[in-house]
């Protein structure tokens, strides 16, 4: 089910753990180079998000986006 993109900027970690991964998310501005997937909170909190603007320098945008989630998903 397609849920619009969701401000991160605010959110508590409470709320962000609540966030399905692959969700579409951004801070601040809601510009394409802004926003980016989120792919999960870390147990020490880190907040992992694939930006676009980040995917964009990399090779491939695939390799880095399963990259980000496969780091989210294991310690």
């Amino acid at each position: 089910m397609y849920k619009p993109a969701v401000n991160i900027g605010h959110m508590s970690p409470k709320e962000l753990k609540r966030l399905t991964p692959g969700q579409w998310v951004y801070t601040d501005t809601n510009d394409a180079e802004s926003r980016g997937r989120f792919w999960g909170v870390k147990p020490s909190g880190t907040v992992v998000v694939a930006w676009n603007g980040n995917a964009k320098q990399q090779n491939s945008y695939w390799e880095y986006q399963h990259a980000l989630r496969h780091y989210a998903n294991n310690y």
